[in-house]
């Protein structure tokens, strides 16, 4: 049975609005272990600033540029149901280094979930899929 790109998958995408400037940029990518960053605007998910993009702009005076100017257009998204050998292939024919699996309901565009060449090596390593962390349980204080 071939391993799709459910199997592999990263559920939760981090995103920004189009204003946002690439230093919170880069702390959401920090923070998040991820990537690449959805741009999005009242529309949907309208691109992608990636780390390549960061660094591209790092020479440039990068604290005054915001997403819109330095993200890619192009959302390269697939379904969780397609074929991990797929994803790979397309990951090299687009020269993306993610690619996006989207909401599907009518509306506005949102990422739900992602699938990376770090998730294609780690299968190839035997290692599990990144998995986002449960969050911890906050303490709740009782009322003597």
């Amino acid at each position: 049975m071939p391993i799709l790109v459910r199997d592999l998958m990263k559920i939760g995408v981090p995103t920004c609005e189009t204003d946002t400037r690439l230093k919170q940029v880069a702390e959401i990518m920090a923070r998040d272990g991820a990537d690449a960053v959805i741009v999005m605007d009242e529309y949907g998910a309208c691109g992608v600033v990636s780390q390549t993009d960061l660094v591209k702009a790092f020479p440039r005076n990068w604290e005054l540029l915001t997403a819109k100017e330095v993200m890619s257009e192009r959302v390269v998204s697939i379904t969780p149901d397609t074929a991990a050998i797929a994803a790979a292939h397309m990951m090299m024919d687009e020269k993306v280094h993610q690619i996006f699996i989207m909401h599907e309901h009518p509306g506005p565009s949102r990422p739900s979930a992602s699938i990376t060449m770090r998730a294609i090596v780690r299968e190839m390593a035997g290692l599990a899929p990144e998995r986002p962390a449960m969050p911890a349980k906050k303490a709740v204080a009782r009322k003597k």
